[in-house]
């Protein structure tokens, strides 16, 4: 008997805890599946736009539209407001997937705006962060693709598959927040671009603690994801000249690198050194040579490495002469270092720093290409 009280007890437990949860009917909501922030034409005022499915009803059925709308305001909270006074129906954020800043904005400085975001319970932290070249994020947002996509579909899968396909390094606003707040590193995004009626990914927007600072493009951006994370089952064409001179591209896929970083203090200045190796299958390529021929392999591995080693030598060193740290340096140096000093690192050692960097590549499998 006692047993069947107790059970009786839990039961009505939980469901007077399930009576306290806010529960939202889909059909009632608009969810927003993208954001958008940019500068707005008034001094102080930023824009908001945001993105979100609709459903027309066409007799029995259904048909999918999307639904944008913006507003402008001097704090994320307060827009908010005004888009829900816009708004058919509550909009909720919850299954928001990326948030896009306009460069203009990033420029002036992010975290206030992804710190109201992460404050917000129903936003997930991997949600995906976007810069946009030129301060039309929210015209991003309103565009009807020609693909015949929604852009609240369109965008967040082309930025996840990008970075599952290893072609720009992975950035979502949990690994964007803890590279801001780390006093080793600084953080990086996506680079967005709409030209006409079309989106497309230009590189890696690189930043210097929370402020927008440059661009790379897309050739640095796979070699940013190779020096600060494991590549796997990537894809990427490499250029390089053969014994005349001319350019040949060379198709490597399943493309998979491990990295081997260390740093040594023992001269005056700090030396770090980096060790890359790639194995890989080449698909296709241009030019008129057999690559079944094991010297023709290695000529060319040869060529690829050396491009490799002085891509990523010149970006290591274009990045400390500008005082950015997007491969997190610092943060390499500080794990040999007792007494770590994050404003002795950035304005005397940093500008120091040497590289040294080593590329090795095996291409595991060239294929049968006539």
């Amino acid at each position: 008997m006692g047993k069947v009280l107790r059970l009786s007890y839990l039961v009505l437990f939980l469901l007077l805890l399930s009576a306290c949860l806010e529960t939202s009917i889909v059909d009632e909501v608009a969810l927003i599946r993208i954001v958008s922030i940019d500068k707005a034409d008034e001094e102080d005022y930023i824009k908001v736009t945001v993105n979100f499915p609709t459903f027309l009803e066409q007799g029995e059925e259904s048909l999918l539209q999307q639904g944008s709308i913006s507003a402008t305001g001097q704090t994320t909270k307060g827009t908010k407001i005004l888009l829900n006074r816009r708004s058919q129906k509550p909009l909720r954020f919850g299954q928001a997937r990326v948030m896009l800043f306009g460069d203009e904005l990033a420029k002036e400085g992010v975290e206030v705006y992804l710190d109201a975001m992460y404050r917000d319970p129903s936003v997930g932290n991997r949600m995906l962060i976007g810069i946009v070249k030129g301060n039309n994020a929210g015209e991003m947002l309103e565009t009807e693709l020609g693909v015949g996509e929604l852009a609240g579909v369109f965008i967040p899968d082309l930025i996840q598959q990008n970075m599952d396909l290893n072609t720009i390094p992975s950035a979502n606003m949990h690994e964007f927040l803890f590279s801001m707040y780390n006093d080793g590193r600084d953080p990086f995004a996506p680079m967005l671009k709409l030209q006409g009626n079309h989106v497309r990914i230009i590189g890696t927007a690189l930043f210097s603690d929370q402020s927008y600072h440059s661009e790379i493009g897309l050739d640095e951006s796979f070699i940013l994801k190779t020096i600060t994370s494991v590549t796997k089952q990537a894809i990427k064409q490499f250029e390089v000249k053969d014994e005349e001179g001319q350019s040949v591209y060379i198709v490597i896929e399943k493309l998979n690198s491990q990295l081997n970083k260390q740093v040594d203090k023992s001269g005056e200045s700090p030396l770090f050194r980096f060790h890359i190796h790639i194995d890989g299958e080449m698909q296709d390529h241009s030019g008129d040579f057999n690559f079944d021929e094991p010297e023709t392999v290695d000529n060319y591995e040869q060529k690829i490495e050396e491009k490799l080693k002085l891509q990523t030598l010149d970006m290591l060193e274009r990045f400390r002469d500008q005082g950015i740290d997007p491969v997190g340096i610092g943060e390499l140096y500080r794990s040999t270092t007792r007494d770590w000093n994050p404003t002795l690192w950035k304005e005397e050692i940093y500008s120091t720093a040497n590289f040294e960097v080593n590329v090795s590549i095996n291409i595991v499998q060239s294929g049968a290409i006539e």
